[in-house]
């Protein structure tokens, strides 16, 4: 039983632990630490609620579904349907920007050994990777997974550790409240892992309180982790921070730490890479009823056919996802466990407490929309 509490723990966390984590001390350097730290903590909080209840939706239908198929069940055809065009948003932007990350981070380890390397190298390198383990099922992956997600959360921490150790605290004098709405996208896609949540229900069978637990603690680490990272990268980037949180380190940290960094940041982006790949390709053969063969291919082809039509921006492309795609699908949980017959995960929560996720939610969604607008 404890080493499946751990295995699906590590499932969670390491497909939480992402992209994400690198774009927030960017996007979270304007408002200050005390404000985005938080933010961090609010939207955890928020998020962990919406984890439960989407456990609780798991648990309760037999049968399986991603999370347009439980839409379709629950709240009708014509919401499923919208609910299928905004999951496979999300998940597909996802991926892309694990590529457009992970192979930067997978080069610059590669470029140690092989000066030479050209960034297309790695992001080839990154498509078999994919390509090899989505032709399997989880099981296949959930051994590998938890082993990359031990050693990242290793390497995680020593590279705080090190950030703090060597860096300067003027950054906790910058507070800019009007900047609040900024890093939200970001910090929402980075805390979102909704969409592993049925294989780790998987690991589980009916052991309905391990699985809760798993959640609770799945979801709280990421975001402990999330505070410290944009601590350490505030104190040990002087200079400024940079879009990527690593490269920023060189002048306190020296070039190892690029190398550390990168190391990190590939083991994150791959461990989300692999969950949320595996969880599209499920999408797309249980609830689109696409042959096994066709969903495998879509799902390792797709993410670098939008790379190469131009898509290159990382953070405004989490950023929008975040805010809309995920706020979406977050809308689309809690109206399910409304209308859930029964819970289980989640027995009790006070009448309020939904229209507030959603008020939370549709306003980020508002937010986003007339950002984009502004532009």
């Amino acid at each position: 039983m404890q080493a499946r509490y751990l295995q699906a723990l590590a499932l969670l966390v390491g497909t939480i632990i992402g992209v994400g984590v690198f774009a927030i001390p960017f996007v979270s350097a304007g408002v200050g630490f005390f404000a985005a730290a938080i933010e961090i903590l609010v939207l955890a909080t928020l998020v962990l609620f919406v984890h439960l209840m989407y456990g609780d939706v798991v648990a309760v239908t037999p049968a399986r579904h991603g999370l347009p198929g439980y839409v379709g069940l629950y709240l009708g055809k014509t919401w499923g349907r919208v609910s299928r065009f905004s999951h496979i948003l999300g998940l597909t932007g996802s991926m892309v920007a694990y590529v457009l990350l992970g192979s930067s981070f997978l080069h610059a380890i590669m470029a140690n050994f092989w000066p030479a390397v050209s960034l297309g190298w790695s992001m080839a390198l990154f498509f078999i990777i994919g390509l090899i383990i989505f032709f399997y099922d989880s099981s296949f992956s959930t051994e590998a997974e938890a082993l990359l997600t031990f050693l990242l959360i290793a390497a995680l921490s020593g590279l705080i550790g090190l950030g703090i150790y060597h860096g300067a605290f003027g950054f906790l004098d910058v507070l800019d409240v009007s900047q609040l709405p900024v890093p939200y996208g970001v910090i929402l896609f980075a805390l979102s892992g909704s969409v592993v949540i049925p294989r780790v229900y998987e690991t589980f069978s009916r052991n309905h309180s391990g699985f809760r637990r798993v959640i609770i603690a799945g979801t709280v680490i990421p975001a402990v982790f999330y505070v410290g990272f944009l601590f350490a990268i505030l104190a040990a980037s002087p200079a400024g921070v940079s879009k990527d949180a690593i490269s920023g380190l060189i002048p306190v940290l020296g070039g190892s730490a690029v190398f550390v960094g990168s190391l990190i940041g590939f083991l994150a982006t791959i461990t989300s890479y692999i969950g949320v790949g595996l969880a599209e390709k499920g999408l797309l053969q249980f609830d689109f009823g696409l042959p096994k063969v066709l969903a495998w291919l879509l799902t390792s082809v797709a993410p670098f056919v939008l790379i190469a039509l131009g898509i290159s921006d990382f953070i405004a492309l989490i950023a929008f996802i975040g805010a809309l795609a995920i706020g979406f699908d977050n809308l689309m949980i809690i109206g399910l466990w409304s209308r859930l017959p029964r819970h289980i995960v989640l027995r009790a929560l006070p009448r309020i407490l939904p229209w507030i996720l959603g008020i939370a939610f549709a306003s980020g969604m508002v937010y986003q929309i007339f950002s984009l607008f502004s532009l």
